[in-house]
């Protein structure tokens, strides 16, 4: 009797222990890449380079693929959050193409960068892929009022 309450007990203790490793440290900002995910159901993954706060450095605030959040940004991702300047590459399996551009709130201000993953095969037009994510990064932004509110910080 003892075994089966010990049992019982485990099976509702399971969800909360799996919805807390699956919680998001910046839910609005996960719920950001979530929402690009499903608007755009081709998309590979999503990745939301920010620093949570003005004197943090920036992180993966929220990505699609989950694994990858709270890792530090890399130099290809503060090079284009600081210049603006974009960076696109088709992956080294070849059936991916990784597009890096700098993200803005609604005031234009960079706040970060945003990694989009693309499916992609050989002659695939590169540069439409560049004018998807900078549509996708302008309605972000138009919605985005300031880096406080998208790490939910306001």
């Amino acid at each position: 009797m003892k075994s089966l309450f010990l049992a019982a007990f485990a099976l509702i203790l399971t969800p909360a222990v799996a919805s807390a490793q699956d919680a998001a440290p910046y839910p609005h900002a996960q719920a950001v890449a979530d929402d690009i995910v499903a608007r755009n159901p081709d998309m590979l993954d999503v990745i939301l380079h920010v620093s949570p706060t003005p004197s943090a450095a920036n992180i993966v605030v929220a990505a699609h693929l989950r694994h990858a959040n709270g890792e530090p940004s890399g130099e290809d991702d503060l090079g284009v959050m600081t210049t603006g300047a974009p960076l696109v590459e088709v992956q080294k399996d070849g059936v991916r193409i990784g597009v890096l551009v700098q993200m803005r709130d609604a005031g234009r201000h960079p706040i970060g960068a945003i990694g989009l993953m693309y499916p992609y095969k050989p002659g695939d037009d590169a540069e439409a892929v560049l004018k998807r994510s900078f549509a996708i990064r302008d309605a972000l932004a138009a919605q985005t009022p300031s880096r406080d509110a998208l790490v939910g910080m306001r």
